[in-house]
């Protein structure tokens, strides 16, 4: 299967964002109930987020191992990553939904709003898009860019976080 080492990469740097929001976790004091209502969405966005990207990353390997055709795989890959894109985000709005107003709460960057809010619902186009064929063969680099698009989401979401639990407010 071609892209395989690059779905191995993709699936470490999930753990390693895993991993780290443990980090953040500590850093961010969540343990003591001292954690704003944005950071808690932001840090649960983040694990889900990166828990997704994890999945996909690993997703393409079972197809793989029942000797399936490469354009078989990346659109049964894409059909399964639009379905668990769709239930992440519509359990992550349902379960815990963010506070109102998140989206102009003071600290938010507009830059990291301006890639975080829509590359979540681009995944999902490609990915949809993949799994019926429209416009190219079905193939790895959409779906590839699709999981990129979140675990993208998902650093600039732990950037946040870290500026939070680190930054100017927190020295002193």
């Amino acid at each position: 299967m071609e892209n395989a080492e690059t779905l191995r990469l993709v699936a470490e740097l999930a753990i390693g964002v895993l991993g780290f929001s443990g980090v953040v976790a500590v850093l961010g004091r969540r343990g003591a109930g001292e954690w704003a209502p944005i950071d808690r969405v932001r840090f649960l966005t983040m694990v889900h987020a990166a828990a997704l990207v994890l999945t996909l990353a690993l997703l393409p390997f079972p197809f793989q191992s029942a000797g399936l055709a490469s354009e078989v795989i990346w659109g049964w890959s894409s059909a399964l990553a639009a379905v668990l894109s769709v239930f992440m985000f519509a359990a992550r709005r349902i379960g815990d939904p963010p506070p109102k107003g998140y989206l102009t709460a003071p600290g938010t960057s507009r830059l990291a709003l301006a890639y975080a809010v829509p590359a979540p619902f681009v995944a999902l186009a490609l990915f949809g898009m993949n799994a019926a064929g429209i416009g190219l063969a079905r193939s790895a680099t959409r779906y590839l860019v699709g999981v990129l698009l979140i675990l993208g989401s998902t650093v600039v979401l732990f950037i946040r976080l870290l500026h939070t639990a680190m930054g100017p407010r927190r020295a002193g």
